[in-house]
């Protein structure tokens, strides 16, 4: 098998892990009768949801254990220091809010589209199974998932085919930004996918990513949950407030400085 055919394969066996999650999480999804009434998404919505993320990383998984790839080593599943975890906080909580600002300038250019509103409602149930089912989805179940494929499979297999580690984040983050079929977004997903990307490489390990992740996820759940109270908290004149925003870029540059940084110096 050729190189090129190489990387194709690999794209393939991602691009088929993230459409199988995506078919068997529809397909629950449909028995949501709230889908055609045009209600707030249901029970069913969530269950689904909760069952596509559980079987994204099957395809990949079970390609390895197939090859017989030891799948600590082939997926990056080392620990790491306290100092690294510490140092990943730190870059989260500046990239969240530096992330937002990027949406504000986006949205002045592009308009949120009215089809978001729906996203805005599933992301904020009435139904406490509901909420669970979500807060558990998507700051735990996404999370892990993505960084196990994206950051720990498919990014570790273009750096050992192509021997570039910059040409394997760039490719690797953008296929991240594109499988998220979201145009709107795509801008800020990929500039966090090049992060996510940097900190599995560097650290050799997916946990500091997923930790980012993570945290990227449940802060922005959380202030979607807040609506206008967040905006009149971290918002000034359509931007983010400029002492907020200083804070935010310190702690990134803190974090990143950290990060670099011998554990014991």
């Amino acid at each position: 098998m050729t190189q090129t055919h190489t990387v194709r394969f690999a794209f393939g066996i991602v691009f088929l892990s993230v459409l199988s999650a995506l078919i068997i999480g529809s397909i629950f999804s449909a028995l949501d009768p709230s889908i055609l009434s045009g209600d707030k998404p249901g029970l069913l919505t969530y269950i689904a949801m909760f069952i596509g993320q559980s079987v994204l990383v099957v395809p990949v998984v079970l390609f390895l254990i197939r090859k017989k790839y030891p799948l600590k080593k082939s997926l990056r599943l080392n620990p790491v220091s306290k100092n690294i975890i510490n140092s990943t906080i730190l870059l989260s909580l500046g990239a969240m809010i530096i992330s937002d600002e990027i949406n504000i300038l986006v949205d002045m250019v592009i308009p949120m589209p009215d089809s978001f509103l729906q996203i805005e409602a599933m992301l904020t149930p009435d139904n406490p199974l509901s909420m669970a089912l979500l807060l558990f989805t998507i700051v735990l179940l996404a999370p892990i998932g993505e960084e196990v494929i994206f950051r720990g499979f498919l990014q570790k297999y273009l750096e050992d085919v192509w021997g570039d580690v910059t040409r394997a984040v760039l490719f690797s983050s953008l296929f991240f930004a594109v499988i998220h079929f979201n145009p709107y977004w795509m801008i800020q997903i990929y500039l966090l996918g090049v992060i996510l990307g940097y900190l599995a490489w560097y650290t050799n390990s997916i946990i500091p990513s997923i930790i980012f992740h993570i945290i990227i996820n449940a802060t922005s759940l959380l202030f979607t949950s807040m609506g206008d109270s967040f905006e009149s908290i971290i918002v000034w004149h359509g931007h983010i407030n400029p002492i907020i925003f200083l804070l935010a870029i310190a702690s990134f540059w803190v974090g990143f400085k950290q990060l670099k940084t011998p554990a014991g110096d």
